[in-house]
């Protein structure tokens, strides 16, 4: 029998009994002294969790999808050039994005489950010596696939030493090391429903000093009106917003944050990525191979076996009371997304390994009940 569902997918994620806690309680007044005190001190420590201490991230209301729209609004001027470098669903959204608004973009492309590699993103750049903003997803969901970031935006800022870079951080935050400042990006964008183990409902935005003053004066402005960042800096500065926030994930956040600054941000990098290598390896023992060549600490992609489509696979781990994500696009029918992600720990992510054992069992293919946990568990404690 099923008691209730696991959520073991790449967002939205298990969130902690404190957080559900805080989430319950009697409703806040957004312009009240307490909610803005705990909004205050939310902004500091996520800027402590992004390896930006004492500096601005904007807190709004939506997903990280419109945390990246509002930086794209702030940072790039109407008529600018973009190159979007992209290897996944996401990272092809925000070339998307860029064409909406009217820009000219080149694409600097990898297929589906492959890196981008430094040199290619820089000659991209030397292609269009007008480009303004570099976009990339650090961490691709869609293939889990962890992008060497920092080798990019150091290939990047040779290239073009102006160009502004915009990170999709959306599940690399608080999952993989990211270090903003120390590997020179300009915005760095993420939502809720990920790492900082909340409910969908806020998105963040941090830009650096060299975006923030590049940006365009205010009548040349894009219309922005509820993504206006230029409008949110000093009203959040000042514990505000400018419009109703989403006043119980303010307030989860902050407990949130919290517990992940006790534990230590570069230890819980370490976790995570301990965790996942110990799924994709349990994985691989039951005839699910790694999809990303270079894998995520925040998604475990991996092929179904031969013989079976994802969609027979998922309703099986469904019927366990395991819910993971789906393959996008063209790998619908090949692909599964179990994810680490959230407020896991490592006999949850024994569960992913267990479950997958149970639903292929169940489909009749043939593999070796325990094969897969046994695998899981030398890895987790032996490294091996």
């Amino acid at each position: 029998m099923v008691l209730e569902e696991r959520l073991l997918a790449p967002g939205p994620v298990p969130i902690s009994p404190a957080v559900r806690t805080v989430m319950a309680r009697p409703a806040v007044h957004h312009r009240s002294a307490t909610f803005r005190a705990a909004f205050v001190r939310a902004r500091s420590l996520l800027a402590e969790v992004l390896q930006v201490p004492g500096e601005d991230v904007l807190l709004l209301g939506g997903a990280g999808t419109t945390a990246f729209e509002a930086a794209f609004v702030a940072c790039v001027p109407p008529g600018a050039t973009v190159v979007a470098a992209h290897a996944g669903k996401f990272g092809e959204r925000w070339a998307q994005l860029a064409r909406r608004y009217g820009h000219h973009v080149t694409s600097v492309e990898a297929p589906w489950g492959s890196v981008l590699e430094p040199a290619s993103v820089a000659a991209g750049l030397r292609a269009e010596p007008q480009a303004g903003v570099l976009t990339i997803t650090h961490s691709e969901t869609s293939t889990g696939t962890l992008h060497d970031l920092r080798a990019i935006a150091a290939a990047a800022r040779a290239a073009a030493p102006d160009v502004l870079i915009v990170v999709d951080a959306v599940t690399s935050l608080a999952a993989a090391e990211l270090r903003p400042r120390e590997w020179d990006l300009d915005a760095v964008i993420a939502g809720s429903q990920k790492g900082l183990m909340l409910p969908p409902g806020l998105g963040f935005a941090w830009l650096s000093e060299r975006a923030w003053a590049r940006l365009p004066e205010a009548g040349r402005r894009h219309p922005a009106f509820t993504l206006d960042l230029h409008a949110e800096r000093p009203r959040q500065r000042q514990g505000a917003t400018g419009i109703t926030p989403p006043v119980p994930l303010v307030l989860a956040l902050e407990v949130a944050l919290e517990q992940l600054l006790a534990f230590g941000v570069e230890s819980w990098w370490w976790h995570k990525a301990n965790l996942n290598a110990a799924v994709l390896a349990g994985l691989d023992a039951l005839g699910c191979r790694a999809f990303a060549a270079r894998p995520s600490p925040a998604v475990a992609a991996v092929w179904v076996p031969a013989g079976v489509e994802a969609a027979a696979v998922s309703q099986a781990l469904l019927a366990l009371g395991v819910r993971v994500g789906g393959g996008q696009d063209t790998f619908a029918t090949r692909m599964l997304r179990p994810s680490v992600l959230g407020y896991v720990d490592a006999f949850d992510a024994l569960a992913i390994v267990a479950a997958f054992e149970r639903a292929l069992h169940a489909l009749a293919l043939p593999v070796t009940v325990g094969a897969g946990v046994a695998r899981f568990q030398r890895r987790l404690v032996d490294g091996v």
